[in-house]
């Protein structure tokens, strides 16, 4: 009977396997490295696309916080505009009222007083200083102020007889002599109608 050495084979067929393990740990590792490799590409990707999404929001919020400042700088300068615009409106609506409070006194003033001071305190209060021949005067003058259209509230402060110099002031300057002996002090509120009525007032002193 022959004999077959098989020993060549099986180192042979050892040497194939080791080589074929070999083969497939390299390819295992290859495939583990790429794999790793293209985690780290993707996550770096991720990391690298949420800060651009970051830097966006950021520029977004930067000009948004812009826009706010320039909204409010334009809102001041709106309310300032719209506050300039009602004092001119005020003054317009009020040029004539100087006009009707001093032909208001006129009219009210009945003979046998002399105003020697009107002062206009703030935009209402109104005061009032002059002499008179009699208190009954002062009593007809203050019921007409009480009675005018433009007038109210009208009160007397502060009253008494006048002293001897005091009374040749007072009288100074009058073609007919003027025996005022009763000093006065009113004050009444300066209170204009409303624009529809006062309307009717303005043209009768045009």
């Amino acid at each position: 009977m022959a004999h077959i050495n098989l020993l060549p084979w099986r180192e042979n067929l050892r040497k194939q396997r080791q080589r074929d393990f070999y083969k497939h740990l390299g390819a295992g590792f290859t495939i583990a490295l790429g794999l790793v490799i293209l985690g780290h590409l993707s996550v770096q990707g991720e990391i690298t696309y949420q800060e651009e999404r970051n830097a966006f929001l950021q520029q977004t919020i930067e000009d948004l916080d812009k826009q706010v400042v320039e909204i409010k700088r334009l809102k001041e300068a709106r309310a300032n505009l719209v506050a300039r615009m009602e004092v001119i409106q005020k003054l317009q609506d009020t040029r004539s009222y100087v006009v009707h409070l001093y032909d208001e006194l006129a009219r009210t003033l009945p003979d046998g007083i002399v105003l020697t001071n009107v002062n206009l305190k703030g935009e209402q209060t109104l005061e009032i200083n002059g002499v008179s021949d009699s208190a009954a005067r002062v009593a007809d003058y203050l019921r007409n102020l009480n009675k005018s259209d433009w007038l109210a509230n009208a009160s007397i402060v502060g009253s008494g007889i006048l002293a001897q110099g005091e009374k040749d002031k007072a009288g100074a300057g009058k073609k007919h002599a003027f025996r005022g002996e009763y000093a006065f002090f009113i004050t009444a509120q300066f209170a204009p109608p409303k624009p529809g009525e006062g309307h009717e007032v303005a043209r009768e002193v045009k």
